[in-house]
């Protein structure tokens, strides 16, 4: 009974997935263990905003979804600027990535999204926009259910927000850690604003060629030192 009701709640919330729901671990432990029940909800609506950081950060998410069920992703942009090889790096493939490009008006962006994610094909979809009210998320968040699609919506840092997104991400870059050869190992300020059911928390996330790592502050500037002494 109280399962039900616990159901029952997330329903009126917004949040249609009961408990149990397929998760996505991301492969570091601290994030993992703020996320309900150790990963990212799947076939859900998620938040991502920040700097350019937060387009790195949305493809390495996407390589990890893809890796986890083979189907392909959907980027769907503002602009005709998304440049592959910098995607490339954080592990997405170009052939599992479809883009497509100038959806200038957040109506006819909304619409792009939405009828995505009723496609079973896909992954994921990612669409790029600046806000969705508590409407427009709700109609993403069940068309997300429906399809079984996991849904990234990226924006600006500091600006609108999807109403009932079950996670939200601020993503900034920070300087990068030295590699000993060329622009280094990318760094990012990554905070878990919000999540249901989650834990609010920030962590310094480093891309390597092995992966990403999450580790603290404290550590962050300890690995600075000891790689500038190597170097």
């Amino acid at each position: 009974m109280t399962a039900m009701l616990r159901d029952r709640i997330r329903r009126i919330e917004g949040i249609g997935q009961a408990a149990g729901h397929p998760v996505l671990p991301l492969g570091m432990k601290p994030v993992d263990g703020a996320l309900p029940e150790g990963g990212l909800p799947l076939a859900g609506v998620h938040e991502v905003r920040g700097d350019g950081a937060a387009t790195g950060f949305c493809a390495a998410l996407l390589a990890r979804l893809h890796d986890t069920d083979g189907r392909p992703v959907l980027w769907l942009e503002r602009g005709n600027d998304l440049y592959m090889p910098g995607l490339v790096r954080f592990g997405l493939q170009a052939g599992s990535v479809l883009t497509v490009s100038g959806i200038s008006r957040d109506a006819d962006m909304l619409w792009a999204i939405e009828e995505a994610l009723h496609c079973g094909a896909l992954s994921a979809v990612v669409g790029e926009i600046r806000a969705a009210d508590f409407t427009a998320s709700r109609r993403l968040q069940l068309a997300a259910e429906t399809g079984g699609v996991t849904c990234l919506l990226l924006g600006e840092a500091g600006r609108g927000g999807a109403a009932t997104a079950l996670s939200r991400w601020q993503v900034t870059a920070m300087p990068s850690l030295p590699d000993g050869s060329g622009v280094g190992w990318p760094c990012w300020r990554v905070e878990l604003a919000r999540c249901r059911n989650g834990r609010p928390a920030t962590w310094t996330v480093v891309w390597s060629p092995k992966g990403w790592t999450a580790i603290s502050a404290a550590e962050t500037e300890v690995l600075r030192e000891n790689l500038k002494i190597a170097g």
